[in-house]
């Protein structure tokens, strides 16, 4: 079920049963989110305001090699940005690569995008619906490198005398995407940099290389339903393959050490290093989708991992904050306006986390 919908789910339980896990790309050294130079900027994005237009980026690649691009739909006078990231699966060895097909394939282009404007509605992309990004420029960007937005490595998978070229090139489409966007977008004065399953995985990864971008802006990392969790709660094996096969230990090297074997530490380096800014996930406790996009089993002892990583990454933080839900159901931007826990409506939440409400808080069965 790889549907180019606005916000799939991150792929299909049943296949996700039997994989997921995380190169040769362009120098980490040239990442700005690592060394942060003087940022190079290309030509700014021409779009109408108020209407969705499709930007091809030939420098951009699916995961057969095929161009992509993004979608833009200023607002007139607006300096507030929304930056959102598709979700749609992933993939790491030859099996879930090729067999299983366990992430959103390419091409991703305009023909696509025409079928997935069509999901938008009820969304948090939709201007129409009383949420508090009606009068943002909005942002969507595809995805089709099966690598959570956050790889640049092409791999080479084999069976026997079978083999898969992948271009696991999400971060690299995202720093190709930013060149553009800050040169348009670049005095924004609100950043939200948002995503759904394995977007929302990519906002945890990618948040300080977006941030680069705009150094002006107040920022809000609004991650739906891609919890990074505490150390081994991602799996040794899995988040090994994810590191080796798409290209990460460079950047995480550069970047934060330490997440090599917890990737939740990046948070801490966002938190840290925008003090100001507010970090928030939403989760089901018992989401099926990502206990098996993890490898985990039992629905328990995936509520005790989100618990773990709420005590021990978002609570100590002052600026992160999490909504979590009962239940085994994925996602939440797709129609916000649908879920109310804990006598919180969720659009209330979000009103309260972009708005810098000081009694904006976490919230838990």
């Amino acid at each position: 079920m790889r549907a180019r919908l606005c916000f799939p789910r991150l792929l299909p339980a049943v296949l996700v049963a039997c994989s997921l896990g995380l190169g040769c790309g362009s120098p980490e050294s040239m990442d700005p989110a690592v060394n942060n130079p003087q940022l190079p900027l290309g030509e700014p994005l021409a779009a109408p305001a108020g209407e969705w237009s499709w930007v091809d980026f030939p420098d951009a690649v699916c995961d057969d090699g095929s161009a992509t691009g993004i979608a833009v739909n200023p607002a007139a006078g607006s300096k507030k940005l929304l930056l959102f990231l598709m979700g749609g699966g992933a993939c790491w060895d030859y099996l879930s690569c090729a067999v299983l097909n366990s992430s959103t394939h390419g091409p991703q282009g305009s023909k696509q995008w025409e079928a997935t404007k069509t999901g938008l509605a009820g969304s948090i992309l939709d201007r129409s619906r009383p949420l508090p990004f009606a009068d943002y420029n909005l942002v969507y960007v595809p995805y089709c490198t099966g690598d959570v937005h956050s790889g640049d490595n092409v791999a080479t998978y084999t069976s026997g005398t079978q083999q898969k070229i992948i271009h696991h090139k999400g971060r690299a489409n995202l720093l190709a995407f930013l060149k553009r966007l800050g040169a348009t977008f670049g005095d924004s004065e609100k950043l939200v940099v948002s995503g759904s399953s394995a977007g929302g995985f990519g906002v945890a990864i990618n948040y300080d290389l977006v941030r680069a971008y705009f150094p002006k802006a107040r920022g809000y990392m609004l991650d739906d339903s891609g919890p990074i969790l505490v150390k081994d709660d991602v799996p040794k094996d899995r988040r090994e393959a994810w590191i080796k096969n798409w290209g990460l230990q460079a950047r995480l090297d550069a970047r934060c050490p330490e997440c090599s074997a917890d990737l939740s530490a990046m948070l801490s380096h966002h938190a840290s290093d925008y003090p100001h800014d507010r970090l928030a996930l939403l989760s089901y406790t018992q989401d099926s989708v990502i206990r098996t996009f993890l490898g985990l089993r039992g629905a328990a002892a995936y509520e005790q991992n989100l618990a773990t990583l709420a005590s021990k990454i978002y609570d100590p933080l002052p600026t992160a904050h999490y909504y979590y839900v009962a239940g085994q159901s994925h996602t939440f931007l797709g129609s916000p306006e649908k879920t109310t826990a804990q006598g919180v409506a969720l659009p209330s939440w979000l009103a309260a986390f972009e708005s810098d409400d000081p009694s904006w808080s976490s919230t838990k069965p």
